[in-house]
């Protein structure tokens, strides 16, 4: 894995120099990062993404959100499994 841009930094890419090794977590990773246009949720991505944690960042983005007899129930955070702004979007479409 190669240096990562720094977080935070909108003009850089991350996904470029930073993989995973699992095209399935890149795919999802790389859909966040460029779905996502809430700076906070986004930057906790690229977090988990800088600092290797592909564990976390496949029970956050490899799942969805289900929609059960309660409505959508989750935490908020990034990630496709979480409520957030881009999940309450794709739901509500």
């Amino acid at each position: 894995m190669g240096e990562c841009g720094a977080p935070g930094d909108v003009n850089s890419n991350v996904l470029i120099s930073c993989s995973t090794g699992d095209a399935q977590l890149d795919k999802a990773v790389w859909q966040w990062l460029s779905w996502d246009k809430n700076q906070k949720t986004k930057e906790q991505i690229e977090n988990l993404l800088q600092n290797g944690k592909h564990k976390e960042l496949r029970d956050r983005l490899c799942c969805r959100l289900t929609f059960g007899t309660a409505g959508l129930r989750s935490a908020m955070g990034a990630g496709f499994c979480y409520i957030n702004d881009l999940t309450v979007i794709q739901s509500t479409q």
